[in-house]
């Protein structure tokens, strides 16, 4: 059979690990790049989908499909947020303090960093200061990481609720169905 002889050519075995190699290159070497477009596309998607989706439970009126539709896209893309902001304050001394402020052309202040070490190393508020009147973190970020995870609170609990609801629904009606109309309860 020529399919079969043709994947048996050594080339060819050369040729599909050699495309191989040069995309786990490019991923490792553009990993993050790669995964952040990855997943900014799929919020679009996951937005786009769960207002056409919650679009039509509203028509249909439907107003328990359509917070879940929104609540099961607000979480995800919450998420997504949360983590991208939070690795955006983490990193933004980058390696050295010390040449982020000469890049933003602020004084490096090793005694005010030595004194405050405990303020810089905390998970929330986010700061990396070179000096008591300027700070790496951008000035959005610690208000859009409290955004982000009330929205993602948020969309988990409506998720929670819309889903006891619906079980609760659905046991009722399961138990009126099984009800036979002259038994004593």
């Amino acid at each position: 059979m020529p399919g079969r002889s043709s994947l048996n050519h050594p080339e060819k075995k050369l040729y599909i690990g050699g495309v191989a190699l040069m995309v786990l290159f490019v991923i490792l070497a553009f990993g993050w790049l790669f995964a952040v477009v990855t997943a900014a596309l799929l919020a679009v998607f996951l937005v786009v989908t769960a207002a056409r989706r919650g679009a039509s439970a509203l028509r249909a009126r439907q107003r328990r499909s359509a917070c879940l539709m929104l609540a099961l896209a607000t979480v995800p893309v919450s998420l997504l947020a949360l983590l991208i902001s939070y690795c955006v304050g983490v990193f933004s001394g980058a390696l050295s303090v010390q040449k982020s402020c000469r890049v933003q052309q602020e004084h490096y202040d090793a005694a005010y960093r030595s004194q405050h070490a405990e303020e810089m190393d905390r998970w929330f508020p986010l700061h990396n200061k070179c000096n008591s009147d300027f700070d790496l973190v951008p000035a959005w970020l610690n208000p859009a990481l409290v955004i982000f995870a009330v929205l993602l609170a948020a969309g988990i609990i409506t998720v929670a609720v819309v889903a006891v609801t619906h079980f609760r629904t659905a046991r009722i009606k399961n138990e009126e169905k099984h009800m036979t109309p002259g038994a004593v309860s």
